[in-house]
């Protein structure tokens, strides 16, 4: 996931998709697609390649693949206290003391994050006891409070770990600062009960927020299923907006819909646009390189990076050649051309690893055409 995530990082490695680490990335001894299928492996560029499963999606399935995801999106709701909140996010990560789950619930300036650390290393389908903390904020995006305001206790039951399909339910109390400014659950009030059940599409799902103020639309939040459907809408229900501004943006949790986000937006002939205040990396690069025209205003932050991973290899260390780089090569091709596109692409590898981020200089800006006009 092309995501800048910051507090995950800090807090966790990423969570791989892809896993098991091989001396040699290919089937030397395999010279066709028929064998190198038989072998379980992936036949690109007259190469048979181990470890690789495609994720890519076909543009004529596309509509279809968002519109069944949608629907468990707009079906999934957290329940705290009785009451029903969107669940925005939801993200498996690994860490040294073992996984956590990470859920983001509610709506635009005002998420909450629930973060269940379960202290174990390997996750077995079936239910468990873990603990859970809440806090204002979105730890998704980054942006979170410091101190928890709820704690308690949950159970998790682990349907199918492959997909992602978990249910949590449990207690929690609120927090208050005892005279000696620790923090401690308050006593006199009752635990509230809250429930969710998240799967692989709300991990996707992102919570992108479009505003429309003139004749622009304002793009904020981190992109993922929901980004796609809320631009088909704005294309639908607005057709008279061409210019998507976009202001915070931290990254992409579902590339493989984020491209057709961007193949959609290129397509109807938007113009992308970083105000001098903007702050977009990541995945929101990607989508920003997608205008026709492309609209940057000196002091906009434009993050790059590197991703992981396939069998334990960030992409810097995947050959050049490896099909794991396959899309990302056509899309910026398509944005930035022929020669500018892939040499960009190869260049956000090198610029940082996956777990920083490298912001653009105005001359790296200029230099690799991200901006078609750049307003000093």
């Amino acid at each position: 996931m092309k995501n800048t995530t910051l507090f995950a990082i800090s807090l966790m490695t990423i969570f791989f998709t892809l896993a098991g680490c091989a001396k040699s990335m290919v089937y030397k001894s395999i010279g066709n697609a028929s064998k190198c299928e038989e072998k379980g492996g992936y036949w690109y560029k007259e190469k048979c390649w181990k470890g690789f499963e495609d994720e890519g999606i076909p543009e004529s399935q596309i509509d279809s693949v968002v519109a069944a995801q949608m629907k468990v999106i707009e079906k999934s709701f957290f329940t705290l206290d009785n009451v029903k909140h969107p669940l925005v996010a939801f993200m498996p990560i690994e860490e040294k003391e073992g996984m956590l789950f990470i859920a983001v619930y509610g709506k635009k300036d005002n998420f909450k994050t629930l973060i269940f650390p379960t202290g174990k290393k390997k996750i077995k389908n079936g239910k468990f006891e873990s603990a859970v903390i809440l806090f204002k904020g979105d730890a998704i995006s980054g942006e979170m409070e410091e101190e928890p305001a709820l704690a308690g206790n949950a159970t998790v039951n682990v349907l199918d770990l492959d997909n992602l399909d978990v249910e949590f339910s449990g207690m929690l109390a609120k927090l208050v600062k005892d005279e000696n400014g620790k923090t401690v659950k308050k006593e006199g009030e009752e635990p509230i009960h809250f429930s969710f059940k998240a799967n692989e599409s709300i991990m996707g799902a992102g919570n992108s927020h479009f505003e429309i103020k003139n004749n622009e639309a304002y793009l904020s939040g981190d992109l993922g299923t929901i980004t796609y459907a809320q631009l088909k809408d704005l294309i639908q229900n607005h057709p008279t907006i061409k210019t998507i501004v976009m202001t915070n943006i931290s990254g992409s949790v579902n590339d493989a819909v984020n491209m057709h986000t961007g193949r959609l937006l290129r397509q109807h002939g938007f113009t992308t646009k970083v105000l001098s205040d903007s702050d977009i990396a990541s995945g929101g690069v990607d989508l920003f390189c997608a205008g026709i025209k492309r609209i940057v205003e000196k002091g906009a932050k434009i993050g790059v990076h590197s991703w992981c991973c396939v069998n334990d290899k960030t992409a810097i260390e995947i050959p050049k050649d490896h099909p794991a780089h396959q899309y990302q090569i056509e899309y910026f091709t398509r944005a930035l051309g022929k020669k500018m596109g892939p040499d960009f692409y190869f260049y956000t590898l090198e610029a940082s690893p996956f777990d920083s981020v490298h912001y653009m200089s105005d001359e790296e800006i200029k230099k690799w055409t991200v901006a078609t006009e750049f307003l000093e």
